[in-house]
């Protein structure tokens, strides 16, 4: 029993950690300004267990040879997509391994909205460096109750 209480009340996430990102990508700039959806970029929400971060097979269809813009930033990208190489990005949400969680079931079972759990990403001038919402078993307790859900632990505990 001790064992149990003590693997639920761990933290999914460390939120005070902030990660530097290699591009300074401007969500508002494409989801405001250029009408883009997050399933655009994120395809797998929708229907996987990870969403994935693009990279440059998604972003090079946009962005290559010649920028949109002046901005170093967009030079920063081509030179990725250019040279066939990954974009570095650093994983801001961590989940332990312990820990199941399904884009797909949250995005398109339940129909929650992406901005639940990462905020306001069409204000945001600068990339994720830390959670927004922090990823803590209480915070998906609460959803789950709210929600009448199940709250088993073997729902989301592997």
């Amino acid at each position: 029993m001790a064992a149990l209480v003590l693997l639920c009340s761990c933290s999914a996430s460390s939120s005070d950690v902030q990660r530097e990102q290699p591009i300074q990508y401007n969500h508002n700039l494409h989801v405001q300004e250029q009408e883009m959806d997050c399933l655009e970029c994120h395809a797998y929400a929708a229907t996987h267990a990870r969403a994935t971060i693009p990279n440059i097979e998604v972003c090079g269809e946009c962005h290559s040879d010649e920028p949109m813009t002046d901005s170093p930033e967009e030079a920063k990208l081509i030179e990725y997509v250019d040279g066939g190489k990954r974009i570095p990005w650093r994983k801001v949400y961590h989940l332990d391994d312990h820990i199941y969680f399904s884009h797909r079931r949250h995005t398109t079972l339940a129909e929650i909205e992406c901005v639940v759990c990462h905020g306001n990403t069409e204000a945001m001038t600068a990339p994720y460096v830390r959670p927004v919402v922090p990823m803590t078993m209480d915070r998906c307790l609460e959803c789950h109750e709210e929600s009448g859900v199940t709250a088993d632990c073997v729902s989301c505990h592997r």
